[in-house]
Order: structure tokens, then sequence, then C-alpha cells
């Protein structure tokens, strides 16, 4: 187990370094000059020039990365020329909501899709399964912006059940906090469990034919009792298997749901600073997110040793080789 959280945990730094890397060579290659995204086309020489002195333009590339680099791990990344904030500071500020608003919708979604999934497999042959299948497809097909309007003029609105925006830090008020996680979560939540039940369901309906069933069930265990208890093992490999390469695209949904619900985390930043030019901003924050994706996958390489020794001993196996 040992070996295969170091290798993981190179894993890990070496892919941030990369990452980090290829977004600033993408900002620079594919935008141009920074100064000029900043200020416009119509600038003067003179604001230009002064502006790539402030950021530290007028050095060389490898300069201004590992300038940058180093001011990720020292907590200095300059201040945002548009708000005059620190960028470091905004980012760590906001980035507890993001991360909640994530992770909830994760663990929600994989909770809910393995019950789902695995009811549905055991009543394949029936309209009780047809049912979970025909739901998962139909949340399959919401977009993510239709279902948090939804929410909203159902729950909020006609309801009014839980608040239509805004969010309380959880230093304040818990449970104000939870309340207004609540939409957002379940937005995000409704075509996530629509896939991963179908991958649930695929993976159970193959464990029911495993001799390990059926000596289960000569033991005294009931069919249903039989796939839960020894088929959840596997049906939740491949349940972190799934929701690992989907989490960059619920990532990618947070940036669309806090700006409906007025979230003020790192995706409603990241509209203000893509609507204000601010290429510095824009370039820590995609390598933040980028850095969460790859936080993820390396707990989630963890937890597979954990859920199946397979893993940890061909790791064992393959450094003693």
């Amino acid at each position: 187990m040992f070996r295969l959280f170091l290798r993981s945990v190179v894993t890990l730094i070496g892919s941030a370094l990369i990452g980090s890397l290829v977004v600033f060579l993408l900002l620079r290659l594919l935008s141009g000059d920074v100064a000029t995204i900043i200020l416009g086309k119509g600038a003067t020489p003179e604001a230009l020039a002064a502006l790539r002195d402030e950021l530290g333009l007028n050095r060389s590339w490898p300069q201004q990365y590992f300038d940058w680099l180093f001011g990720l791990v020292r907590g200095d990344l300059g201040k945002s020329y548009a708000a005059q904030y620190d960028i470091f500071h905004e980012i760590w500020s906001r980035l507890g909501l993001t991360f909640s608003l994530s992770v909830g919708t994760l663990l929600f979604s994989a909770i809910v899709a393995l019950a789902a999934g695995i009811y549905s497999a055991l009543h394949v042959r029936d309209w009780r399964g047809g049912l979970i299948d025909v739901i998962a497809q139909l949340g399959l097909a919401i977009p993510t912006f239709w279902a948090a309007l939804l929410l909203i003029g159902l729950v909020s609105v006609r309801l009014g059940w839980l608040p239509a925006g805004g969010y309380v830090p959880w230093s304040e008020d818990p449970v104000g906090a939870i309340r207004s996680l609540v939409l957002p979560i379940l937005a995000l939540s409704i075509p996530m469990i629509s896939l991963l039940a179908r991958y649930v369901r695929s993976s159970m309906l193959e464990v029911t034919n495993e001799d390990y069933i059926r000596t289960a069930m000569a033991k005294g265990y009931t069919r249903p009792r039989a796939v839960v208890v020894h088929g959840t093992r596997n049906a939740s490999i491949q349940l972190l298997t799934v929701a690992t390469l989907q989490f960059g695209t619920l990532i990618a949904g947070t940036v669309v749901i806090e700006n409906i619900f007025a979230l003020p985390g790192l995706g409603k930043m990241l509209i203000e600073a893509v609507g204000n030019r601010e290429a510095v901003v824009v370039q820590s924050l995609v390598f933040v997110v980028m850095l969460m994706i790859l936080v993820l996958n390396f707990i989630m390489d963890i937890s597979y040793g954990l859920l199946d020794p397979r893993i940890r001993h061909s790791s064992a196996g393959g450094a003693h080789g």
C-alpha cells in the first residue's frame, strides 16, 4: 500500500508541474501579449509598457513561469489589475465554496447512483428496473442549467422551501450554508446520477453470474442479499472510475451553476475575470481547477487500493520486479 501511495504522490506532483507549464504556455501562445489582452488594442504604448513592467511581462518566459510557479507555492500571485484584489487570497476565499459544491455533488450522486443501480439490476426483468432506466435516460437528457431553473421555479419560487440564490458561509451559519447549496447540488447531480447509475447497473448484472454469488446463495443467502453484500465492492470500483472521469465535467458545470445561483465561488470568479480580460487571474484559476481534478484522481487511486487488494499486490509486485 505504501508503494501505491508513493507512486500516486509522484504522479500527482509530476502531472501538476506538466499541467502548470501547459497552462502557462497556452495562455501566451494562443492569446498573444497579455498586456494587450488586459488593456485592449487601443491602449497607448506607454500604458502597455507600464503594465508589462508591473506584471513582470518584460522578463523572459522561463523567468515569468518560475515566478508564477513559486508564487503559487508562496501564496503570492500578485493583484488583479481591474478589481485590485490579491489573486491568491481571492482564490483561497472562494475555493471552499466550489470544493463544497463539487465534493457534495460527487458524494450525493455516488450514493444515490449506487442504490439506484443495484435496485435496477435486482429488478432487471420487471417494470421497476425499467422505470429506473427510463428515469436515468431522462436525467441524461436534461441540461444542468435547465434543471437549475426548474428547481428554482418549483422549490424556491412556488414552494418557498429553499433560497433561490446567494450563499451563507459555513463559519456564520452551517445550516444556512447547507440550505444555500442544496439546489445547486441537486441541479449538478441529476445528469451525474443518471450516468453513474447505468454503470453500476451494468457492473451488478455482471456480478450476478459469478460463482461466488451462487456459493453465497448455497450458504443460505437470498439472491438480493448475496448480490448486495458481495457485488457492491466491484460496483464501487466501477463507480469510482466513472466518477473520477466525470469530475472535470462536474467542475465545468459549477461555472454555470455558480452564476445561476449567484454563488461567489471559483466559477463566478472565472467568468468575472474573463469579462474583465484578467489573463493572469484566468491562468491561476485554470491551474487551481486542474489541481483539484489531479488531487481527486490521487484520492481515487488510493481508494482503488483500499477497495481492491489486487491493485495493492500488483503495485508491490511491479516494484519488486
